[in-house]
C-alpha cells in the first residue's frame, strides 16, 4: 500500500494527462503528490521518493505556467529523467530508493546484509532503467517508437513490469542464496 501511495502521483499525471487539460493534470498529480507526503505532514517519516516527485511536479507546474510551449514538448523527458537521475543519484549515494521500502518490511538487524542490499540496490537500477526508456519513449524527435499505440502503452507496461518485477525479485533473489 506504501509502494502504491508513493507511486500515485506518477499514476494520476498518467491518467490525468489523457483525460484533462495540462495545467489541470499538473494541479491533480500535485494534489497525489501532497497525499503521498501526508504521513510526513502528519509527524512520521516521507519516502524520499515522494519528497523528489512532489518537487519534480512542483517544478513542473512552474515549467508550465512559465514556458507552455517548451513545457508541452519537453516535459516528458524532463520529468522521467529527473526520476531516473534520482534513482541513480540514490544507488550512488548508498542508499537506493527502494531501501525505505524494504526497512518497513525486514527486520532492522537485516538492514545491513549484504543480500538486502543486493535487493533494494537491483530493484532501484530497475526502476532508474524503466524511467530512462520512458524518458526516451517521450522525446519529441525521431522517436523510437513511430507507432502512438505503443507510445502509449508503453509506459504502462513498463511500470506493470517494474511493479512485477518488485513484487518477485526479493524471492527470488533469497531462494538463489
Amino acid at each position: 500500500m506504501a509502494e502504491l501511495l508513493a507511486f500515485l502521483p506518477i499514476i494520476m499525471l498518467m491518467v490525468a494527462s489523457r483525460l484533462l487539460p495540462r495545467r489541470t493534470a499538473l494541479l491533480v498529480s500535485l494534489g497525489a503528490a501532497a497525499l503521498a507526503l501526508y504521513p510526513w505532514i502528519m509527524g512520521g517519516t516521507a519516502k524520499t521518493f515522494s519528497l523528489v516527485l512532489g518537487a519534480l511536479i512542483g517544478a513542473s507546474l512552474a515549467w508550465h505556467l512559465a514556458h507552455p510551449a517548451s513545457h508541452e514538448k519537453w516535459s516528458g523527458v524532463g520529468f522521467t529523467a529527473g526520476i531516473a537521475s534520482y534513482a541513480f543519484v540514490s544507488i550512488a549515494s548508498g542508499h537506493p530508493f527502494a531501501e525505505q521500502w524494504a526497512q518497513e518490511r525486514v527486520k532492522p538487524e537485516l538492514w545491513a546484509h549484504p543480500l538486502t542490499i543486493h535487493i533494494v540496490t537491483t530493484i532501484t537500477w530497475a526502476w532508474g532503467l524503466i524511467y530512462v526508456a520512458l524518458a526516451l519513449n517521450a522525446f519529441p524527435r525521431e522517436r523510437l517508437l513511430p507507432r502512438e499505440q505503443v507510445r502509449s502503452m508503453l509506459p504502462i507496461v513498463l511500470v506493470a513490469a517494474g511493479i512485477a518485477f518488485s513484487i518477485w525479485y526479493p524471492a527470488y533473489a533469497v531462494a538463489c542464496q
